[in-house]
């Protein structure tokens, strides 16, 4: 335990934001000379447009039985909070929680599994929390595949994620005509007609508000205008509006729907629209055998059934939904990119104990 938490303390030390790339390249180099075991096949790649990604494994190839996804890089804060506090079992610092733990516990696990019969890998994106474009590249050029997928960014010790959402980011626009504001007839409006082409979308989504609707449960599809621009001055018609759309689908609609929802509302109201960023989601089985024996090590550990939740947000493991078993659990903590961010230290302990139990049952023939 020991051990682990000197690991923790020296990562999170490292400020290593993402777009840092003096920090990331510490980082990298903090687990590739500090961290692995000694004989680790270790292979960093580079991608134009990307942050590297670190792939550190005890076998060759790009086939594995198990594969640990996370990321090294963290969100923005203030250079103090980079200093490890120890308080009452709990350390607090940017990046304990989200996600430097869970990457020392898998890399932990990785040593664990160095001279045994499975073939087991680390795979560590450096930004996770900005673009992913690192493991876009990656599995676009490189043929990776794992038969199971740790995903340790998601869920927490008493709890197992099932299921994330698909992210879609959408730029819609409107063009109009210019005139003065006091003769509105003589001009076409963009922002209306982009306003109406918006609350025509809405109309397949429900509207949430904190006092206001709430959903019955999470594993909604939503919609959430993020951003609504016009450049004209106070008395002129505008001819031209953009507004940013975040969409987060569960499996209940597919891009394809979406986009047929948008090409509709765009020729109703005379606007365009332009996906910028959609990745994909993780619709997973809880009772897939793969995660049924993993929640079976994890009861038998913890002394109780794992939680089954879902999760509005994503992770960078969702790239490998399509081809292997994802088991989405991590530490116990809270406040994940706040300044009070923390993991449960003991929760870290737990979680190598269960990744290592897998590991044996692994081997065993047991999954």
């Amino acid at each position: 335990m020991e051990k682990l938490i000197e690991n923790i303390a020296e990562l999170v030390r490292i400020a290593s934001v993402s777009g840092r790339e003096n920090e990331i390249r510490r980082a990298l180099d903090t687990v590739k000379e500090k961290m692995l075991f000694p004989g680790a096949n270790i292979r960093e790649f580079c991608f134009d447009g990307a942050s590297p990604v670190l792939l550190a494994a005890n076998c060759d190839g790009l086939d594995f039985d198990i594969l640990c996804v996370g990321h090294l890089d963290v969100v923005p804060a203030e250079e103090k909070l980079f200093l490890p506090q120890i308080k009452n079992g709990r350390m607090y610092a940017r990046g304990a929680l989200d996600m430097k733990t869970p990457v020392v516990v898998n890399l932990a696990a990785l040593a664990y599994a160095a001279d045994k019969n499975i073939r087991f890998g680390v795979l560590l994106t450096t930004d996770e929390e900005t673009t992913s474009n690192g493991i876009k590249a990656l599995v676009k050029n490189a043929d990776i595949r794992p038969r199971i997928v740790f995903d340790t960014d998601a869920g927490d010790l008493f709890t197992l994620c099932d299921k994330a959402k698909h992210p879609v980011s959408v730029r819609l626009t409107a063009k109009g005509e210019n005139a003065h504001s006091s003769r509105p007839w003589e001009g076409v409006n963009a922002v209306a007609h982009l306003a109406d082409c918006i609350r025509a979308l809405e109309q397949g989504f429900e509207r949430y508000e904190k006092g206001g609707r709430q959903p019955e449960n999470i594993w909604q599809d939503t919609m959430v205008v993020t951003a609504f621009n016009s450049p004209t001055t106070y008395n002129v018609v505008p001819a031209e509006a953009e507004a940013r759309i975040n969409f987060r689908l569960t499996e209940k609609t597919s891009l394809n729907e979406l986009k047929a929802r948008l090409q509709k509302a765009c020729n109703d109201f005379g606007c365009e629209y332009e996906i910028l960023l959609q990745s994909c989601g993780v619709y997973m089985d809880a009772n897939r055998p793969e995660i049924a024996a993993y929640r079976k090590i994890a009861a038998e550990t913890l002394g109780q059934e794992l939680k089954i939740v879902q999760m509005c947000g994503g992770t960078d493991a969702r790239m490998f939904a399509d081809r292997a078993a994802i088991i989405m659990h991590s530490v116990n903590g809270d406040h994940a990119h706040g300044d009070n961010e923390y993991v449960d230290l003991a929760s870290a302990e737990k979680l190598l104990e269960i990744e290592k139990k897998y590991i044996d049952a692994y081997v065993e023939g047991k999954i």
